[in-house]
């Protein structure tokens, strides 16, 4: 390979000085890998004529099929290269990306330092005009007709509250029980979705108008939801995966032991993807796949 380098090199330059600069070794090892070409060939490939190296016949009907080649193998070189590097935009919801993947990524940049992740979280790009990411994390039925997906995890909602709060109301059996709490209400940012309070409400048959008609505050982000529940301002429905960590610290506690499935995580890539880093990744998200239910 690199006898060949050195000759594609020599004859476009047609000098050896020009030859090892470009590939960056001295002149005397262009010549001798160029020499060591033609004793493998069996014929001359540069001849001296009046005190200049020029390429024999051979020489010139070779590098024409040689540097095609050489071309080739180049272009494939890249193609790999930039498919094992480069950067990848991953699609996901803010709060997805705060409470699942982030936690995740420093084991994936450890694993590949040579790939930059840019994280996208605009929701009307992420699911009304699917742009703008190489490998999606959407909610929904897995049903999206552009992309390939796979199944992550469930969509489990869970009704959690402070410890004192448990302790005051009891725990929640039915779903209507949770009516007994002071209920914080997570509101859905568009009129086209229902948020994580009314999918529960709705479950236990509440009407839109019944439960526009309860008492509790509302806010807009799952962030704001969590923290007024972490101060004991009542009980509220988040996605079980938003409230893992306060779960596990016991600064929170599940009031009903029955989550509501309404939906799932997919891992989603355009059809016929062929770069292997977006493969790559999407495998890596998956390793950490639930099992169907």
């Amino acid at each position: 390979m690199i006898s060949l380098s050195c000759f594609a090199a020599f004859a476009r330059h047609m000098s050896v000085t020009k030859a090892a600069e470009e590939l960056n070794l001295t002149q005397s090892a262009v010549s001798r890998q160029i020499k060591n070409l033609e004793d493998m060939l069996g014929c001359t490939l540069v001849e001296r004529v009046k005190q200049r190296l020029l390429l024999t016949d051979s020489g010139r009907e070779y590098v024409q099929e040689v540097s095609l080649l050489l071309d080739q193998l180049e272009a494939a070189t890249h193609r790999v290269r930039s498919s094992h590097s480069g950067r990848l935009r991953v699609g996901a919801e803010p709060s997805f990306t705060t409470r699942w993947l982030l936690p995740k990524l420093k084991e994936y940049a450890r694993l590949h330092p040579e790939i930059e992740l840019e994280i996208m979280n605009d929701l009307r790009r992420l699911y009304d005009r699917h742009e703008g990411y190489d490998v999606g994390i959407l909610y929904g039925d897995g049903d999206w007709p552009e992309f390939d997906s796979r199944y992550l995890m469930a969509g489990e909602m869970v009704a959690v509250c402070a410890p004192e709060l448990l302790e005051r109301y009891g725990p929640i059996i039915d779903r209507r029980d949770i009516l007994r709490y002071p209920l914080l209400h997570h509101t859905s940012l568009t009129t086209l979705t229902k948020s994580s309070t009314q999918l529960w409400l709705y479950s236990a048959g509440l009407t839109p108008r019944e439960i526009e008609a309860l008492p509790g505050q509302r806010l807009e982000h799952f962030q704001f939801v969590l923290d007024a529940a972490l101060h004991g301002l009542g009980v509220t429905v988040l996605p079980r995966f938003f409230v893992a960590r306060e779960v596990e610290e016991g600064r929170l506690v599940i009031a009903c032991q029955e989550p509501l499935v309404c939906g799932s995580y997919y891992v989603v890539v355009p059809k016929q993807t062929r770069d292997s880093k977006i493969t790559r990744f999407a495998e890596w998200l998956l390793q950490w796949a639930e099992e169907q239910p």
